[in-house]
């Protein structure tokens, strides 16, 4: 029996009609629905990351990745490659200490903003360990070492070795958040300083401090001994900074934003404090302090 035109146009659409109810189902019972997602997100709604940067005084490039939507999280690569959901999260600046190609993107959900790239050739930067140097270097009181060649780092006082563990200056610039400097003096700490000595050959610039506060190895440790609620801060003498601190064992990044030149002198003052338990003395500990 042969077909009208009509009835060929009528067949076609329905046809058509249970294509599109079949996809609909294969959609939602297998996630595919992110294939089309993320094409369409590519160019939405989102807008792509702002990256900045700042050359430090050894040459290499302290970055900024900022997102301009209001949702989403920023993921970027190092080496060039798009970065998607299993690239690194952004969480905080960091420094680029070799050349690398940046790519960032802001992801929501399933979509994706375009890409924004930045190069950053590094020229000139000293190799580094993550560790301490041993150099013997001058100190003022109590224990003084060498931080990467840039600073020399003392302490007003020091306790002691208890069972094997000391609680030297080195241990606050070790990048090492299990390792603290407690202070040594009697009472709580209050006055007790640690002083960063500049000794790089070009001005620097400082836009803030990151500390880890307390003895942050455990929970147990850290409540053992005290923690800094305030800090104040000198250069060359002259007050230049409060810096309040919580009591957690998380990075606390502080402004600071100074300039500092060959000889400047960095002091951190105690001058506020959450006490320890009352075992007659309430040391008072700080486990990292670094510069971004």
């Amino acid at each position: 029996m042969n077909q009208t035109g009509k009835e060929k146009n009528k067949n076609t659409f329905k046809i058509g009609a249970l294509l599109i109810v079949l996809l609909s189902l294969i959609v939602a019972t297998t996630g595919c629905s992110n294939v089309f997602s993320m094409i369409a997100g590519k160019n939405g709604e989102l807008q792509p990351p702002g990256i900045t940067s700042v050359v430090n005084a050894d040459g290499s490039s302290q970055v900024t990745i900022t997102n301009l939507n209001q949702k989403g999280d920023i993921y970027y690569t190092l080496d060039g490659a798009e970065p998607l959901t299993n690239s690194l999260l952004y969480k905080n600046s960091f420094t680029v200490s070799q050349t690398a190609t940046v790519n960032a993107r802001v992801i929501d959900g399933k979509a994706l903003s375009l890409v924004t790239t930045q190069q950053f050739n590094i020229t000139q930067v000293p190799a580094t360990t993550g560790q301490t140097p041993t150099a013997s270097v001058p100190s003022i009181k109590g224990l003084g070492v060498e931080v990467n060649g840039l600073f020399d780092v003392w302490a007003s006082s020091t306790l002691s070795p208890i069972n094997g563990i000391d609680y030297n200056i080195s241990n606050l610039t070790d990048y090492d958040s299990a390792t603290a400097w407690v202070e040594g003096a009697s009472g709580n700490g209050y006055g007790e300083t640690v002083s960063f000595s500049y000794k790089g050959a070009q001005t620097a610039q400082i836009q803030g401090v990151e500390i880890v506060n307390g003895y942050a190895k455990s929970s147990t440790s850290f409540y053992d001994n005290g923690c800094v609620t305030q800090l104040g801060v000198k250069i060359n003498g002259k007050n230049v900074k409060s810096l309040n601190l919580s009591a957690t064992t998380s990075p606390q990044y502080l402004d600071l934003n100074c300039t500092v030149s060959r000889g400047d002198v960095i002091v951190f003052e105690i001058n506020g404090v959450q006490e320890g338990p009352n075992d007659g003395e309430h040391d008072t500990a700080m486990s990292e302090i670094s510069f971004y």
